[in-house]
C-alpha cells in the first residue's frame, strides 16, 4: 500500500492532469472514428480477396443492387416507360457501371440473311398490343431474359444495377444506395406497381443503419440501467454519480482505442460500446463494496484498506478479461481483430480510471448516504446453508454438464445474412420477395482460366456448357449464365431461330465468326477479350452458408471431373462465396481463440494463486458456463455465426472475474480457518460484489435484445446466459467442489 500511496495518493494533482490529458486525447480520437457500412470489413484481405478484386475488375460487379417491380403486366406501356426512366436515371449515377433492365437488355435475332444484336425494346416504347406480344415472345425464348430479368408470369421484373470497381472504398455502398433512393423518391411508381430493393449493398447499408440506431439506444439505455443498478445495490447517489463518470470515460477510451488501432464502427464492433460500459462497472463495484465495509475507519485509512484488498484481484480480472478479448486478435477477420484489440486495451484504461479517479472520489462518496440496498440479505442464506446442499448441487452440475455435451453435438455452423434481420423489416421482406419471384440476387461465381488455347475451342466450350447444365439441374440455383449461353443463342439466330439449333456449334471457325459479328456488350461480363478467362454465374435464392458450402463441395467434384485433363484452372469467387467462407473462418478462428484464452487465463490463475490445487479448482466453474452456452445453442438451434462464435472467447475472460475474487479471498481465509468456515467467510465477503457485478453484466447484455439486428440480439441473450451461469457456478459449484475436496483444499 505504501507504494500506491507514494505514487498515487500523494500526487493527486499530477494524476488529475494526466487523466484530463487522456480524456481530451480520447475525445479527439473518438470523434474521428469512421463508420463502415460494408460486409467487406469482415472479409480477410488475403489472396482469395485479391483474386476477387481482379475478377470483379475484369467482369464487373457480382454484388449488384436489384430494383424489383411487381405489376399486373410488366410489358404494359406504362410500366415499360417507368422502367426506361429509371434505367436512364440509374445509369447517370457515378458509382454505377451499367444497368441491365427490360428496356436495354440485349436480344439476339436472326432470320433470312439477318443477324441483329440490339436492345429488346428500342428508344420508343411500343403501344401496339401485337408488338408488345412479340416482345413477350422474344423474352420468353431468350434464357438471358426469362428467369433472369422477368418471371414466367410476366408480373415481376428487376433492374440490375452493376456498380463500378470500388477498391477499398468502404463507404461506396452507402453513397450508391442513397442516390438510388433519391431517384426512386423523385420517380414514384405508377399505380398498382410495387418496388422492392435487395442485393449485398442494400443488406450492408441496412446493417449499418440498424447499427447506428442500436448505438443511439444502447449507449444511453446501458448507461441509465447500469447507474440504476448501482443505486439499487448500493443506495448511494454519490457512488452512482462517480461510477457514471467512470463508465463514460471508459466508453470514450474504448472508442479511441478502436480508432488508434485503425479500426472502425461496423456491425461486428458495434457491441464494443455497451460491453465496455458494463465491464467498466465491475472493478468499480468491487472497490466500492470493499470501501463501504471499511467505512468505520478514518477516511484515508479506509481508502488504503479498500485499495489494498481490491487492486490485485481487480488487476488480475482486468488482465484475464483483456486476455479473453486479445485472443480474438489471432482471427483472420479484420473487424474481429479490431474488436478484440480495442476491448483488451479498454480493460486496462478502465482499470486505470478506477484506481485513480474513482479512488479520488471515495472521500466525497463516503460523506453521502449509502447502504447495500436490495442485495443486503442475498448472500447470508447461501453461506450459512451451503454444506447441506453441496453434494446435491455437485450432482446437478455434473448432470447439466453431460446434458450440455449432448447439446454440443447438435450445434451447427451457419451464417444466413438475411436471417440476421427481423422478418417484419423491409430489407428482409424485399429479399424474400425477390428470392421467391425472381430467383434471388446472390450468385456463386466460378472463374475458369486457361493458359493454353481459349474458350472458343469447341471442346473446352462444351465442357463449360456441361458444367452450366449441371448447375441448372441443381435445385439450389435459379439461373445459370455462362459464355456458352451466348453462343447457343447466336447459333439459333443464325439458323433462322430454329430451336433445334439452340446448341453449341462444333466448328471453331464458326464460333470465331459469331464472336466477330456479335456487337453487344453483355458477353464481356462472361468472357474476356482474349477468350482465355471465362465466368460462370449461378444465381441462388439460398442464403444459408451451410447449404451453399455443401453445394460448393459437390460442384468441386464436378469441376475436377470435367477439367481433370485440360489446361483449365478453376476457382470459386464472388461476394457470396467470400462471405460464406469467412463465416467458416470465424468459427475456426474462435475455436483457436478460445483454446488460447483458456490456456493463458488458467496459466495466469496458477501463477497468481501460486497453487496447483487451487488453480485446478478454478477450471470447472469457468468451463461450465461455456459448455452450457454451447449446449443450449445446440438444443434451441442457434447456429455458430459471425456474432455467436465470438461469445466463448469473450465470455471466458469475463466469467473468470468473480472466480478470481472468490479464490483470492478464500486463500486469505484459509490462513486461519478450515475449508468450510473459509468458504462461508468468502461468500459473506465476496458474494455481494459477485451478485452485483453479475447482475450488472446480465442487464448490460440484455439491453442488446432491443436491437433490430438478430446476431446482436443473440449475442446479448447468450452473454447474459453465460454471466448468469457463471454466477451460479461461483456461488454454488465452487463451494460444492471445495466441500467435496475439503481434505485437499
Amino acid at each position: 500500500m505504501s507504494l500506491y500511496e507514494k505514487l498515487v495518493l500523494r500526487h493527486k494533482t499530477i494524476w488529475l492532469l494526466i487523466i484530463a490529458f487522456v480524456v481530451l486525447f480520447c475525445t479527439w480520437q473518438a470523434l474521428k472514428l469512421p463508420i463502415v457500412t460494408s460486409t467487406d470489413a469482415i472479409i480477410p484481405r488475403d489472396e482469395e480477396y485479391r483474386f476477387y478484386e481482379k475478377f470483379r475488375e475484369q467482369f464487373g460487379a457480382d454484388d449488384a443492387v436489384a430494383v424489383a417491380l411487381k405489376a399486373e403486366d410488366v410489358f404494359s406501356p406504362e410500366v415499360l416507360h417507368y422502367i426506361k426512366r429509371l434505367t436512364e436515371a440509374f445509369e447517370e449515377i457515378q458509382e454505377v457501371e451499367d444497368v441491365l433492365s427490360l428496356t436495354n437488355v440485349e436480344d439476339v435475332r436472326g432470320g433470312e440473311e439477318i443477324f441483329v444484336v440490339e436492345p429488346l425494346i428500342g428508344d420508343e416504347i411500343p403501344q401496339d398490343p401485337k408488338k408488345l406480344a412479340f416482345l413477350k415472345e422474344q423474352a420468353l425464348k431468350n434464357p438471358l431474359i426469362m428467369g433472369n430479368l422477368i418471371s414466367s408470369d410476366f408480373k415481376n421484373t428487376m433492374l440490375l444495377i452493376r456498380t463500378t470497381y470500388k477498391g477499398e472504398d468502404l463507404n461506396f455502398e452507402s453513397r450508391l444506395l442513397r442516390k438510388i433512393r433519391q431517384i426512386l423518391n423523385r420517380n414514384p411508381p405508377p399505380p398498382g406497381v410495387e418496388l422492392h430493393l435487395s442485393g449485398w449493398p442494400v443488406v450492408n447499408v441496412n446493417m449499418a443503419s440498424y447499427m447506428n440506431r442500436d448505438l443511439m439506444i444502447f449507449v444511453p439505455a446501458s448507461f441509465c440501467f447500469l447507474c440504476l443498478l448501482v443505486w439499487i445495490f448500493l443506495r448511494s447517489v454519490r457512488a452512482t454519480v462517480a461510477v457514471g463518470i467512470i463508465i463514460n470515460l471508459s466508453l470514450l477510451a474504448a472508442m479511441a482505442c478502436l480508432k488508434l488501432i485503425g479500426g472502425s464502427l461496423s456491425p461486428m464492433t458495434a457491441i464494443l460500446a455497451p460491453l465496455t460500459m458494463a465491464l467498466a462497472l465491475a472493478d468499480a463495484i468491487h472497490l466500492l463494496t470493499t470501501y463501504f465495509k471499511h467505512h468505520r475507519e478514518k477516511t484515508p485509512e479506509g481508502i488504503k484498506i479498500a485499495v489494498a484488498e481490491s487492486w490485485s484481484p481487480c488487476f488480475l480480472t482486468s488482465l484475464t478479461t483483456a486476455v479473453g478479448f486479445a485472443s480474438l486478435m489471432i482471427s483472420r477477420i479484420p473487424s474481429i481483430r479490431e474488436f478484440g484489440a480495442a476491448a483488451a486495451f479498454a480493460m486496462f484504461v478502465e482499470y486505470f480510471f478506477t484506481f485513480t479517479l474513482l479512488v479520488f472520489f471515495l472521500p466525497w462518496i463516503i460523506k453521502g448516504k449509502y447502504s447495500f440496498g436490495l442485495s443486503k440479505g442475498l448472500v447470508s442464506p447461501v453461506a450459512n446453508t451451503y454444506p447441506r446442499w453441496a453434494k446435491g448441487c455437485l450432482l446437478l452440475f455434473i448432470f447439466l454438464t453431460l446434458l450440455s455435451l449432448w447439446g454440443l453435438k447438435k450445434i451447427r455452423v451457419d451464417s444466413d445474412v438475411i436471417e440476421f434481420f427481423h422478418h417484419q423489416t423491409p430489407v428482409y421482406q424485399d429479399a424474400i420477395f425477390i428470392d421467391k419471384n425472381l430467383g434471388g440476387v446472390q450468385t456463386i461465381e466460378i472463374s475458369l482460366e486457361t493458359e493454353e488455347g481459349d474458350f472458343i475451342d469447341p471442346s473446352l466450350l462444351a465442357k463449360v456448357d456441361e458444367l452450366s447444365r449441371y448447375l441448372k439441374a441443381r435445385p439450389l440455383f435459379s439461373k445459370v449464365i455462362s459464355p456458352a449461353e451466348f453462343f447457343k443463342i447466336m447459333n439459333r439466330a443464325f439458323h433462322n431461330e430454329d430451336p433445334r439449333f439452340y446448341r453449341l456449334p462444333k466448328n471453331r471457325e464458326l464460333l470465331a465468326q459469331y464472336l466477330l459479328l456479335y456487337g453487344g456488350t453483355e458477353l464481356e461480363h462472361f468472357l474476356d477479350t482474349s477468350q482465355t478467362w471465362a465466368r460462370i454465374s449461378a444465381r441462388t435464392p439460398e442464403h444459408s452458408s451451410e447449404a451453399i458450402n455443401r453445394e460448393i463441395a459437390l460442384i468441386k467434384k464436378k469441376l475436377d471431373e470435367l477439367f481433370k485433363d485440360t489446361p483449365v484452372k478453376y476457382r470459386f469467387t464472388g461476394k457470396t462465396y467470400l462471405v460464406n467462407r469467412t463465416a467458416e473462418d470465424i468459427v475456426k478462428s474462435q475455436t483457436e481463440s478460445l483454446a488460447l484464452a483458456a490456456i493463458i487465463i488458467f496459466g495466469l490463475m496458477f501463477l497468481v494463486l501460486r497453487s496447483v490445487k487451487i488453480g485446478l479448482l478454478s477450471i470447472p466453474p469457468n468451463m461450465f458456463p461455456i459448455l452450457a452456452n454451447l449446449g443450449f445453442m445446440g438444443f434451441v438451434g442457434i447456429p455458430l455465426n459471425t456474432a455467436t462464435a465470438t461469445i466463448s472467447a469473450v465470455a471466458i475472460g469475463i466469467a473468470v472475474d468473480d472466480t478470481i475474487h472468490f479464490l483470492v479471498q478464500y486463500q486469505r481465509e484459509r490462513h486461519h480457518l478450515p475449508p468450510i468456515a473459509a468458504v462461508k467467510n468468502t461468500l459473506e465477503k465476496k458474494g455481494l460484489a459477485a451478485i452485483t457485478t453479475s447482475v450488472v453484466l446480465i442487464v448490460g447484455f440484455l439491453v442488446l435484445v432491443v436491437s433490430q439486428f438478430i446476431p446482436t440480439v443473440q449475442f446479448g441473450k447468450l452473454c447474459a446466459l453465460v454471466m448468469g451461469l457463471a454466477l451460479a457456478a461461483d456461488l454454488f459449484l465452487l463451494p460444492a467442489l471445495i466441500f467435496a475436496g475439503r481434505k485437499i483444499f
